[in-house]
């Protein structure tokens, strides 16, 4: 009995001096409002085993200094109804961060890669790529569909902070779309793939002759080309769009900031 009662005895006096400690030395996460907002890209439009690869730049998105919670994107219809991946196969779709000089307007349908250094400068992630590979905040491939991207509290993705900000420049996102509609598909899995065959493609998207031994890749499945469907198939042309949910939450001490690293396992 004695041992026990010495027991709860050094018991007490732990929690009556944890109760005592200065608030500095206690772990405190303070809830903040989350906010969300959906927005919806500029259409494309598909025709069974055509590709479109979009370049948007200076797309709706949520302002001021904040913390990014979470983002989610799908490809819908006119009416809002999310499309299968049989019927328009997502390749990729990536959303990133740039700073682009006050006043200056984005050329429609050009890569990032072509734009001048001194009107855009591509804020990519912490990740250890080498140049604009892997640089994005958000998106890949086709798994993205339904796949959580939370950041629980009190973390967030740091995003709109001033002072990062190059003097006579504003921070500006941008997202790459680049979709295959594969109704009516000779083969729907190369048409995936990017089989140059079936795309009857031996240049790629600047008119350069492709390398010998190149089968297949992004090279031959640019915006504008078409993958061979089967004879005697009627597709009609629709308007789709990338729908993309944002949550965050507004900048303040109590968010611990959060970095992004996306790594190529090839």
């Amino acid at each position: 009995m004695e041992r026990c009662f010495q027991g709860w005895v050094v018991l007490l006096a732990m929690l009556v001096l944890a109760i005592s400690m200065p608030c500095s030395h206690a772990i405190r996460v303070t809830k903040t409002k989350t906010r969300s907002g959906v927005y919806v890209s500029p259409k494309f439009v598909l025709a069974p085993g055509s590709v479109a690869d979009k370049y948007y730049y200076d797309i709706p998105f949520p302002k001021g200094h904040i913390g990014l919670k979470s983002f989610n994107a799908e490809v819908i219809d006119e009416e809002g109804n999310p499309i299968p991946l049989h019927e328009t196969y997502l390749h990729h779709w990536v959303v990133a961060r740039y700073y682009a000089r006050t006043g200056f307007v984005e050329p429609e349908e050009t890569g990032f890669q072509e734009l001048k250094k001194s009107d855009f400068t591509f804020v990519r992630n912490t990740g250890m790529c080498q140049n604009n590979v892997l640089g994005q905040y958000f998106g890949l491939g086709s798994e993205t569909r339904n796949t959580s991207t939370h950041v629980p509290d009190p973390y967030g993705i740091e995003a709109g902070n001033p002072a990062e900000v190059p003097a006579g420049y504003e921070e500006r996102w941008m997202l790459n779309v680049h979709a295959i509609d594969t109704r009516g598909a000779e083969n729907g899995l190369g048409c995936t793939e990017c089989r140059c065959d079936l795309y009857n493609v031996s240049t790629d998207s600047r008119g350069q002759p492709l390398k010998p031994g190149y089968k297949g890749g992004l090279y031959c499945c640019y915006d504008g080309v078409q993958c061979r469907v089967k004879q005697g198939f009627n597709g009609a042309k629709r308007s789709l769009y990338l729908r993309y949910t944002v949550k965050w939450v507004d900048w303040s001490d109590a968010v611990v900031p959060v970095k992004i690293y996306i790594f190529d396992v090839t």
